[in-house]
């Protein structure tokens, strides 16, 4: 089975970045200790006030769809909708990783 990648691009609305990104975290911090998740990272790009990406990995399929489908997800969707204006997310096969 493949591992699973996730790039994600969030655009967040004006004023918004500071509480979107310490959700985020929690977020992030949470979904690493989930069973088959390998890699979950937060990148805010350069010269960039209300830009974050996120970046994960999973050990196959059926990892990420326990993640997507949790309750932890539910509610951290409802804290956050409300803070972003664009969402983005490429859900890819990780083909050659190097390390991961």
């Amino acid at each position: 089975m493949s591992k699973i990648a996730i790039i994600g691009e969030f655009t967040v609305k004006p004023g918004c970045f500071d509480e979107y990104y310490a959700l985020m975290e929690k977020h992030a911090a949470a979904s690493r200790q989930e069973p088959g998740n390998l890699r979950f990272d937060l990148v805010v790009p350069l010269k960039s006030e209300n830009r974050l990406m996120i970046y994960e990995i999973y050990q196959d399929q059926a990892a990420l769809d326990a993640h997507a489908g949790s309750e932890r997800i539910k509610e951290h969707r409802g804290k956050t909708n409300d803070l972003v204006e664009e969402r983005k997310l490429h859900i890819c096969e990780l083909r050659d990783s190097g390390d991961a």
